[in-house]
């Protein structure tokens, strides 16, 4: 019967020794290795947290921006929520209005100048030509709590508010860039 290849610790001194015996006592060069190893381990655990915090942040504050001709157009806002709103509340009512009107999306008011400052709006989709077709939508939804903006960045746009209750007021419901049958957008 053969026997087996000697180990390398038996074939330098002919004597057998433990599999303990044969590892290195464990030295400055390993205590070194796993420093760096679980530097390493450390590190990556600190990037993935950081870019779960800077994505759950990003998508608290992530908002539509939505694009719209040269000089604005017509979307129904749903609800404004206070930038103080708490980011799991207005997500909560968000989602609920998506409930009722698929498609609805969220606008930062800081970047359109015609929108009230520090609030989240809550647009239903699309874009109409004018207020009175805005609120006529507003309508069809069953919902008399929308209201029809214009959406722009300009600030003197601000009064252009179309609500229906008590009566649509015909000079807030146009504005001069509204877009006619002869001129669709």
């Amino acid at each position: 019967m053969p026997s087996e290849p000697p180990t390398p610790a038996e074939s330098a001194t002919g004597v057998a020794r433990s599999r303990e015996e044969c590892e290195p006592a464990p030295g400055p060069r390993r205590r070194h290795r796993l420093v760096l190893v679980l530097d390493v381990v450390v590190g990556a655990v600190v990037v993935a947290t950081a870019t779960a915090l800077m994505l759950s942040h990003q998508s608290s504050r992530s908002a539509e921006t939505p694009a719209v001709g040269p000089s604005g157009a017509w979307i129904v806002g749903l609800a404004e929520i206070p930038r103080t709103t708490d980011p799991k509340e207005r997500d909560r009512q968000v989602a609920d209005l998506r409930q009722r009107v698929p498609g609805a999306s969220l606008i930062d008011s800081d970047t359109w100048a015609s929108l009230p400052p520090d609030a989240w709006v809550v647009r239903a989709p699309g874009e109409f030509a004018d207020g009175f077709e805005a609120l006529a939508y507003c309508g069809r939804l069953g919902s008399g709590e929308c209201t029809a903006r214009y959406l722009s960045h300009d600030e003197d746009d601000q009064d252009y508010v179309c609500e229906a209750a008590p009566a649509p007021d015909p000079d807030a419901c146009r504005h001069p860039g509204d877009r006619t049958e002869s001129s669709p957008r």
